[in-house]
């Protein structure tokens, strides 16, 4: 029996059908899967993470789950905001799309995004975006105008509407539609659009008319993704993912042009859409000014804390982006981290070590793997997945405490700890290079430990000292003296060391001090 069939099926909300649907890939085990990447003209912020955060859970719960999957996250490199940063800032938009391509590299190594296994680039493929403009005039489903503008005709296909299931006319005044006297319905939209004769930042193609007799023009951004799927996939997709402001009109007009191109019907099988990141209710987005980009927040909280925060909701649902939530994420995975150090250091792990544990050694029956599985199998719930990883630390916060001798327990208390952490994307490097304590914590928990009487080790981690000074709370509390307990707590808090009691035991974390979402947005 393979992992496959020991697991509950997947089910994926799929966008196409309003429901959600028992997950099956039409070729099994391989799974092809595709998602909507960015357009490099400026940096990723907190609304980008929480999109490619969402996914690389989710290719890291397929790959869990035993299937294969080949994912592509396109780089969209041509564009008018592309253009328009290249002219303000004097650059060629080549070299735009490459300084911001290597930029968002960077930030989604930092966030611990797997890398996709294909990153098409849409001015690597513009043979087939024209090839594919070509082959849907051909058969009737596109024209050219005038100036060479060639516009993909609604009115052909009879199902357009069907992923965004709004009526057409309430599409049609959208707001969101190319005004041109020569379309000839309001919800047509361009494959390939012409240019003036004197802008320098063209392809030619043959789609060449008395106005525009070379066909000067560039793609549509719907038609870069089509040709970029037909050309990797052959215009078949498993998964296609995205935000869920791309439903319409980006992942309508692609379905429908697809569909028309390739014959395949449907095009993706599934369609899943994340929601948005808010500030006060509204989504981020640079148009807003209300954005806070991932390397401003990365100098302020550490990106396990980012992904805490994002996958405490849901994918499908809003996040609000607060600092007293970022700080809340923060504080949780500070007590998450030292259980894990305190465990590994009690069971002699260092980090190469750790590094390679595999996950998924705990049997089935283990109650947080089937806690886990459970919520991750129910349209990736991992609100209740991080409920899971919760109990997992209390558990292994009392094994450790109870029986530090006893290394069994321990161990597998952790590895039910790890299925969770490392399926869920938390990166384990962090875990053993947190930041190091400020000197004045470290001055005055030695100052604590002194005025307790307990030993100073030379070369002794602040870390286990703190731990020291809990243990010397906890024989004070047992011995009803009070005061003293009161007394070793209220100086950790006022080195910003915070003591959390429970059932199980005293856990401590650093505060650090709050960010206010002005101080971060000016760094951006």
């Amino acid at each position: 029996m393979t992992l496959l069939e020991t697991l509950p099926p997947l089910t994926l909300y799929n966008s196409l059908s309003r429901s959600k649907e028992a997950f099956a890939p039409e070729h099994p085990p391989t799974v092809r899967l595709y998602v909507c990447g960015p357009t490099v003209y400026d940096d990723a912020h907190l609304g980008h993470a929480r999109c490619y955060i969402t996914w690389d859970v989710l290719i890291r719960t397929l790959r869990a789950w035993g299937y294969e999957v080949q994912d592509a996250r396109n780089i969209t490199d041509v564009d008018d905001k592309i253009l328009a940063k290249a002219s303000a800032t004097g650059q060629s938009p080549a070299e735009v799309a490459k300084h911001f391509t290597q930029r968002f590299h960077d930030d989604m190594a930092a966030l611990n995004v797997l890398p996709p296994n294909l990153e098409p680039k849409a001015t690597e493929h513009m043979e087939a975006i024209i090839e594919g403009c070509q082959e849907l005039i051909t058969k009737g489903a596109a024209y050219v105008t005038s100036n060479g503008t060639v516009y993909y005709r609604t009115a052909s296909k009879a199902d357009y509407g069907k992923l965004s299931q709004k009526p057409l006319e309430d599409l049609r005044s959208s707001g969101r539609v190319e005004a041109d006297p020569e379309k000839e319905s309001p919800l047509d939209f361009a494959l390939w659009k012409h240019v003036a004769q004197d802008d320098p930042n063209y392809w030619e193609s043959p789609f060449t008319t008395e106005n525009n007799p070379q066909g000067k023009g560039r793609p549509g951004w719907h038609m870069e993704c089509s040709a970029m799927n037909q050309r990797l996939f052959n215009g078949k997709l498993d998964i296609h993912a995205g935000g869920a402001d791309l439903m319409f009109p980006h992942h309508e007009n692609e379905i429908a042009q697809s569909e028309a191109w390739t014959g395949h019907d449907p095009f993706a099988r599934f369609w899943l859409h994340n929601g948005f990141v808010t500030t006060d209710g509204e989504k981020m987005s640079k148009s807003l000014g209300n954005v806070s980009n991932v390397r401003g927040l990365l100098q302020h909280f550490d990106s396990n804390t980012l992904r805490y925060f994002l996958l405490a909701h849901h994918y499908r649902m809003p996040v609000d982006f607060t600092p007293d939530a970022l700080q809340a994420a923060a504080n949780r995975m500070a007590k998450t981290h030292r259980a894990i150090q305190s465990a590994c250091e009690t069971l002699g792990l260092v980090k190469d070590v750790a590094l390679h544990l595999d996950p998924w050694t705990l049997d089935k029956e283990n109650s947080t793997v089937q806690a886990f599985v459970t919520a991750m199998s129910d349209d990736l719930n991992t609100p209740r997945a991080l409920a899971a990883l919760d109990d997992a630390i209390a558990t292994l916060n009392t094994k450790h405490h109870d029986d530090p001798n006893n290394l069994p327990a321990i161990k597998l208390a952790l590895m039910a700890v790890w299925t969770v952490f490392v399926t869920l994307g938390f990166s384990i490097p962090l875990v053993f290079e947190g930041k190091a304590l400020p000197e004045t914590v470290v001055m005055g928990v030695n100052a604590l430990m002194r005025a307790y009487g307990l030993p100073l080790t030379d070369g002794e981690a602040v870390e286990s000292r703190i731990d020291g000074l809990l243990n010397r709370r906890h024989a004070a509390k047992q011995a009803k003296e009070w005061a003293i307990a009161d007394a070793i707590r209220n100086g950790l808090t006022a080195l910003g060391v915070q003591v959390q009691d429970s059932p199980n035991g005293s856990s401590w974390f650093y505060q650090a001090p709050s960010v206010s979402i002005e101080s971060v947005a000016a760094r951006v």
